[in-house]
């Protein structure tokens, strides 16, 4: 199974999120992407199964109950909504590439929150980067074993 990037921006190694339960892979395993704008789209086809109260994080559930986090910036969750639009609430079918979420990423700069943005598969499967340096929206960002 492919994930897709659900943001255009450069990849990450996960130990340079400045966020130990991310950097530690606590939650799960991945890459994180230093966003180039706010538009966010599904990492997976399937349902929105988690929207964060506030839009600043989302998990996908896909076929054979593969989970992803997107999770927009760290600490955001302390913003309670501000700067973020939710295209697509819980529950919701959904196609890799579709625009879920929509982030005010110069707005949030602006205030100093930390955009780094982890993509974490959270349903325990085994991962593998597909991505290196920048890598655009929609585009392959991890390998899913099964």
């Amino acid at each position: 199974m492919i994930v897709v990037s659900p943001m255009s921006g450069r990849v990450v190694h996960l130990e340079d999120v400045p966020d130990e339960v991310f950097a530690r892979r606590i939650v799960g395993d991945g890459v994180a992407i230093d966003p180039e704008s706010g538009e966010v789209v599904a990492p997976i086809a399937g349902r929105v199964a988690k929207l964060f109260v506030g839009g600043h994080g989302v998990v996908v559930e896909g076929d054979g109950g593969v989970q992803v986090l997107v999770h927009v910036g760290i600490d955001t969750v302390r913003l309670r909504g501000r700067g973020f639009t939710v295209l697509a609430g819980e529950g919701r079918l959904v196609e890799a590439g579709e625009r879920i979420l929509c982030a005010d990423v110069e707005g949030l700069r602006a205030e100093g929150v930390e955009l780094l943005s982890p993509v974490l598969v959270i349903s325990g499967q085994r991962v593998t980067p597909a991505a290196a340096g920048r890598v655009v929206a929609g585009q392959p960002l991890l390998e899913v074993d099964r």
